[in-house]
């Protein structure tokens, strides 16, 4: 009886010793997967970076603050004033979506879109400073007009609905004919 007892209080403590161990192993691999905190902050912060230019898109402007605003939050971020050559950097921004401004000596302009900066990745991004407005660098042309697609046209809209009406029709004469179809009528 004393040798039953003894395996019953062994086996016990064998239980917490293997259920204590696995408790031990596992909690640190999960602190250890999870990061420090400041490893993961830094994992998901990104920047921007790029060149501010003049309304002739060609002359740099100098001490120009370029600021963005988290849409989610509402942090602020702003670059150090620009060189002489109106080179900006936006260094430990978190991940996520943001409105642009710059401030320069000749006023602020705000952009009328949002940007979105990845964490681990560098956005580069040169604008050119217009009064009235402010504009991204780019290829496109302004006065173009943006042509509609062919469906919303007039014509696209006539077309769809003859053929709307075509494929009604022939759908009510199939079903007429099918309706006369019998083995005992002829």
């Amino acid at each position: 009886m004393k040798s039953l007892r003894a395996e019953v209080f062994r086996a016990k403590w064998l239980v917490l010793g293997v259920a204590g161990a696995f408790f031990l192993i596992t909690l640190p691999l999960e602190l250890w997967a999870q990061g420090s905190p400041q490893a993961t902050a830094a994992a998901s912060q990104g920047a921007l970076v790029g060149f501010i230019y003049g309304a002739d898109m060609k002359t740099p402007v100098e001490k120009a603050v370029v600021k963005i605003r988290n849409l989610t939050d509402g942090k602020e971020y702003a670059s150090e004033p620009t060189d002489a050559t109106g080179l900006y950097r936006l260094q430990g921004v978190k991940e996520g979506r943001y409105i642009l401004g710059v401030s320069t000596a000749a006023g602020d302009f705000n952009f009328e879109y949002e940007i979105f900066i990845k964490g681990n990745e560098v956005g580069k991004l040169s604008l050119a400073l217009k009064p009235g407005n402010a504009s991204t660098l780019s290829q496109e042309e302004e006065g173009k007009e943006k042509r509609k697609p062919f469906f919303l046209t007039p014509l696209g809209i006539a077309i769809i609905i003859v053929a709307s009406g075509v494929a009604i029709y022939g759908t009510y004469k199939l079903l007429e004919e099918l309706g006369v179809i019998s083995p005992v009528k002829k």
